[in-house]
């Protein structure tokens, strides 16, 4: 899979596009596209992708990480430093990528945010882990501020950014991620 400048691809939308490793029966893209879910057993087979689009300005995006035994993972990174080569391990981030990891599950029962600024990599929260019906958003607005916000707690400021921003998952089964939003936000004058 390749970035480009496409319109099918500019405009940000809450469906995954499966990443390699991600097509045998026990792992499976439910609800319209919108859900990527590994049932493999403990350590079994990881599924992976990305969500359609990329966020060049104002976006936000929503989903529900899976509060399982497996890790779930939701990354934002810069688009032109994601691979996207299909290795076993799935999509990575390359190290000195600006960006934000959250990971959740419920055998180490632990919800961790990290964020990469110009490579230095800080936690932001580490903590007890979340229910799959917790509501995560991630939004950055016209003054290029990124913001998270898990369920009803206090709003979290990753960053300021400037990047043109490409989001993806990558589940250790048993796990899972459901999109919920995934939209660009166009600022104009009224």
């Amino acid at each position: 899979m390749v970035w480009s400048n496409s319109n099918d691809w500019d405009q940000l939308q809450p469906f995954w596009v499966l990443g390699s490793n991600s097509s045998d029966d026990l792992q499976y893209v439910y609800n319209y596209g919108t859900k990527l879910y590994a049932n493999n057993g403990n350590n079994g087979s990881s599924m992976n992708g990305y969500v359609k689009g990329i966020a060049r300005g104002e976006f936000k995006i929503q989903f529900k990480l899976g509060y399982s035994w497996g890790w779930s993972m939701f990354y934002m990174a810069d688009q032109s430093l994601v691979n996207q080569s299909g290795s076993s391990t799935g999509p990575s981030v390359a190290a000195g990528t600006n960006g934000l990891r959250l990971m959740n599950n419920n055998s180490n029962n632990k919800l961790m945010i990290a964020k990469n600024v110009n490579g230095t990599v800080t936690d932001i929260r580490d903590s007890t882990g979340v229910s799959d019906s917790t509501l995560i958003t991630i939004r950055r607005n016209s003054s290029n501020v990124v913001t998270c916000k898990v369920g009803s707690e206090s709003l979290l400021t990753v960053g300021t950014f400037t990047n043109t921003f490409a989001f993806g998952c990558t589940i250790q089964s048993p796990a899972s991620c459901e999109l919920i939003m995934a939209m660009n936000i166009n600022s104009a004058p009224s």
